[in-house]
């Protein structure tokens, strides 16, 4: 009887992979079915294999080859040549489908019976190929949850060379977790980052203004997101050099914003001398001067007293120490602090400006059980329902004068007890002082202007708590310098992290946030040995909120031309990939080695990807596939230039619409054209 599916039979079964020995009449690529023509003898087409009961095997083509004779070099046994040569199809097996229905089939990654010899190889039928790419997995049910869809497959593209096979993603899985999109420039990456994000916003469950919320910011390296998300009265913004747009409208990451390391990072102070003297100003100066009880002063003092430890442990003038304990009495003065000045063996004298403890392990202990006390009085004070913000890291606003004070870390060191410190300070209060007079950190300090006095204030802007604002965040950094980028980045990672750390624990997965970091190779990069504080940050804030962020409801999107130049930490964490051309070899092995290894022969197709198309593979789909991803309705500004054409124009260079928006413009001597 006639089997217009069956192209070949089973001959080898070597594990996960199959070999078919394909007959005489499956020549072409295609085969004409009853559900019509479909790709048959095909690289990257389907295969099944029945298993019985229902249930087939389902593997992709990966190989295809011609043996015509007998080759003494392979182990192979020693057969009769042919006058037809034998044609072998490897197929890597992905899974099981089976029918629960009429025209419905069910895909089950797993397989627990592999085809055995001789049985035979068929054609995917179109329904086969709906059930595994138009119903991904569902993912991320609620605990508690009735009737109704709980997820969505959202369509991401077409199966390459076939238009007819959608491919769609399990919209929870794609944006509960963090998601790769990779490949060399002009590959497609902006308009698959757009695509999504464009299928999130035009779901007709979030057009309803009264209920939905989802909110995505986006980290625009290189403006080019306006475009596709704003509409034309804000995408035609004039941007000016060092500074920070969001939606088209200019807007500022307020200094104030920083934690203690930041800020020590920024101003690139000192660890033994410097940095204990700043993150106590930066602790007080955030204190509200209207609620002199907005800081902890037992938070403070056990900071003092980690300093204090610390100090044991390192090759550091004694002052150290004694600045250390002095503050932590200022802030815990019931602590029996006379009771350890007696404690202490100086060697080789009290007076020395070097000298050590004798007695390290009486001294460690006796701090340790003041600092316990300290724990357990702050314990009690939160159970009475009293509780305090760790002021040095609490996001309170710090006005600009407080930057331009020269003595202002003077207020808070203990001069008395340090009087030498003060020279190591002069050259912090001096390099505050230029960070305040930089043009590249106007963004930092621009606040006032923008009247942003608050934390709630600033969160606001980027539209969090309003439903009538827009729901994507355009942060343009495209005019930051260098410098200023990674420090911005690692700012905003970590505020928006801790935000939602905030959250009620059984609210913390409610009202998801996404980030994309697109071009994320600039500031989120691998930790190398002499690398700059703000990158060292940046890395560091986004690797937590790759590690910890599914579990506050924070997901990333990680976009870059370099696989292998993102913090190895941060792709491991990612539950899919879109793998556009990638060419660099130290890119693809990078990238071979984190990916299933159903997905590693489709990955040896990365290099020959058109324009658009991508290797898609994670949890959020049911197999690994190669598909054209589907255009954005609105495109970002993502152009390759043309050359032939612009070239070939009677036009100039606009020199002069530069000049004006790097702020330089003056006016020409007369003869020349130079500008004066």
């Amino acid at each position: 009887m006639e089997q217009p599916r069956v192209i070949g039979h089973v001959v080898t079964v070597n594990g996960f992979r199959l070999k078919v020995e394909l007959s005489t009449e499956a020549k072409s690529s295609s085969r004409a079915t009853p559900d019509g023509v479909q790709r048959a003898v095909a690289i990257n087409s389907f295969l099944t294999f029945d298993l019985g009961a229902g249930t087939h095997a389902i593997g992709i083509l990966s190989d295809l080859e011609a043996k015509e004779s007998y080759d003494p070099s392979t182990n192979e046994e020693l057969s009769l040549e042919l006058t037809k040569p034998r044609r072998i199809a490897a197929v890597q097996l992905l899974g099981t489908v089976k029918q629960f229905g009429k025209g419905e089939w069910m895909f089950d990654a797993g397989i627990t019976i592999l085809p055995t010899l001789d049985t035979p190889a068929e054609v995917v039928n179109a329904e086969i190929l709906s059930g595994i790419f138009e119903y991904p997995p569902l993912r991320n049910k609620p605990k508690v949850w009735g009737e109704g869809n709980f997820d969505f497959p959202l369509e991401i593209g077409h199966h390459t060379g076939d238009e007819n096979t959608k491919i769609k993603a399990s919209f929870n899985d794609l944006f509960s977790r963090p998601l790769a999109v990779v490949g060399n420039t002009g590959s497609g990456k902006s308009y698959t980052v757009a695509s999504l994000v464009r299928g999130i916003l035009e779901n007709d469950k979030m057009q309803h203004d009264d209920g939905a919320d989802p909110h995505i910011f986006i980290l625009d390296i290189n403006g080019e997101y306006a475009n596709a998300f704003l509409i034309d009265d804000q995408s035609n913004y004039q941007r000016e050099p060092n500074k920070l747009y969001l939606n088209g409208d200019e807007f500022g990451l307020p200094a104030w914003l920083m934690n203690g390391e930041e800020i020590c990072d920024w101003l690139q102070a000192s660890e033994a001398t410097q940095e204990p003297v700043l993150k106590d100003w930066w602790a007080i100066a955030k204190a509200s001067q209207t609620d002199a009880g907005s800081y902890d002063p037992f938070q403070v003092a056990i900071s003092k007293i980690d300093s204090a430890i610390s100090w044991l442990d390192k090759n550091q003038p004694a002052n150290n120490f004694d600045l250390a304990i002095s503050h932590a009495r200022q802030y815990s003065p019931d602590s029996d602090w006379d009771g350890f000045d007696q404690l202490p063996n100086w060697t080789p004298n009290a007076n020395s400006e070097w000298r050590k403890i004798d007695n390290d392990r009486e001294v460690r202990d006796r701090l340790g059980q003041i600092r316990t006390e300290l724990l357990t009085k702050i314990s009690e004070r939160q159970n009475e329902g009293v509780n305090f913000a760790k002021s040095a890291d609490a996001p309170r606003f710090v006005p600009v004068h407080e930057f331009r004070d020269p003595s202002l870390v003077d207020r808070y060191t203990d001069q008395d007890s340090n009087k030498k410190i003060d020279q190591y300070l002069l050259t912090l209060k001096l390099r505050m002082r230029t960070r305040l007079d930089d043009r590249r950190w106007q963004s930092f300090f621009s606040f006032e202007d923008q009247n942003i006095r608050s934390f709630q204030n600033w969160m606001t802007k980027l539209g969090v708590g309003r439903k009538s604002a827009s729901r994507v965040s355009v942060l343009d950094m495209s005019m930051l310098a260098s410098e200023v980028l990674p420090f911005a980045c690692a700012l905003l990672g970590r505020l928006f992290l801790e935000t939602r750390e905030m959250l009620k624990p059984d609210i913390r997965s409610q009202y998801p946030w996404l980030l994309i970091l697109e071009e994320a190779h600039n500031y989120a990069r691998p930790p190398r040995t002499h690398e700059d504080r703000g990158q060292s940050l940046s890395r560091r804030s986004f690797e937590r909120v790759a590690k910890e962020g599914r579990k506050f409801g924070l997901s990333l999107i990680v976009a870059s031309q370099r696989p292998s130049e993102i913090s190895p930490t941060i792709i491991s964490q990612c539950a899919n990939f879109f793998s556009h051309r990638l060419q660099n070899p130290d890119d693809i092995d990078h990238f071979r080695q984190i990916i299933p290894k159903q997905a590693q022969r489709l990955l040896d197709q990365v290099t020959i990807l058109a324009a658009g198309e991508a290797i898609l593979f994670g949890s959020a789909f049911n197999i690994p596939a190669r598909a054209q991803v589907r255009l954005p309705s609105r495109e970002p500004w993502s152009a390759t230039a043309s050359p032939y054409v612009d070239w070939s124009k009677d036009t100039v260079f606009p020199l002069a619409d530069v000049v004006k928006s790097w702020g330089i413009a003056g006016k020409e001597t007369p003869g020349n054209g130079c500008a004066i």
